[in-house]
């Protein structure tokens, strides 16, 4: 029997962390990644199989990979849930033989908004590759350098990850600032800052892709309203990894000079 590791990523303001970690209590191992400031708001009683930790992001990102010892490994965000087709599915794919399945799985996201639940999510495209048996294959947010990768994973047959990112939007626009600040210094960390063609092109691109795939018609203004946060998340990550590496690159220059 395979073991299921689950590695939730929590920030400051994520208000239904106790509803995710509920939702996979069962897995093998639970590890709460928060970044930044404050304290995780856990709201349940702590199990056998939960860790929690403080971390800098972009740091110990790398060091993570090497401390997961489960066969399967599942990101998600403090804001998201696995609902229950989802769970069986992973029970079920913990009683196969690892030989018999591929080293990746993507996942379906849906976030609810506006009172309804709409495919795709603010934090990254549906399906998303998130469980993987490297947790190093598994990447985060919408700046997705391996993007052939994602292609050729399959798909989990059964289930959503639900995402509640953008329940209030207020609350969703306030994650956005903070879930950004953490892509753009991966991004900086890796030598993989966008350029001026994928920044403004970047943006337009998740719009699209998004408002196509939930039917530009079929959701109504819920599904506009989430394309449109999506594509505001890209262009602020980019934005703010140009800030980091031109404007107060020139600024600390400018400090320097006599």
């Amino acid at each position: 029997m395979a073991t299921l590791g689950v590695q939730v990523w929590s920030l400051r303001g994520m208000k239904h962390l106790a509803e995710c970690l509920e939702s996979v209590k069962w897995a093998d191992v639970v590890t709460v990644l928060h970044a930044g400031e404050g304290e995780p708001l856990i709201g349940i009683n702590p199990f056998s199989s939960l860790t929690l930790r403080k971390i800098a992001f972009a740091q110990e990102w790398d060091g993570l990979a090497q401390e997961v010892k489960t066969d399967w490994i599942l990101h998600l965000w403090g804001e998201e849930r696995l609902e229950g087709e989802l769970q069986e599915e992973l029970r079920a794919l913990c009683q196969r033989e690892l030989s018999q399945a591929p080293m990746a799985y993507r996942v379906p996201v849906r976030s609810h908004l506006l009172g309804r639940w709409v495919e795709g999510s603010l934090l990254g495209p549906s399906p998303a590759l998130r469980l993987s048996r490297k947790v190093g294959e598994t990447p985060f947010g919408w700046w997705n350098v391996t993007a052939s990768k994602v292609r050729e994973s399959p798909m989990l047959p059964r289930g959503w990850i639900n995402d509640c990112t953008a329940a209030v939007l207020k609350d969703g626009v306030d994650l956005i600032q903070r879930v950004s600040g953490l892509w753009a210094e991966r991004l900086r960390t890796k030598g993989q800052e966008p350029g001026p063609i994928s920044m403004v092109l970047g943006p337009f691109q998740v719009f699209l892709t998004m408002l196509f795939k939930n039917g530009i018609f079929s959701y109504g203004f819920a599904g506009l309203t989430l394309s449109t946060l999506a594509a505001y998340a890209v262009l602020l990550t980019g934005a703010k990894a140009w800030e980091a590496r031109n404007v107060r690159g020139r600024e600390r220059v400018g400090e320097r000079a006599p």
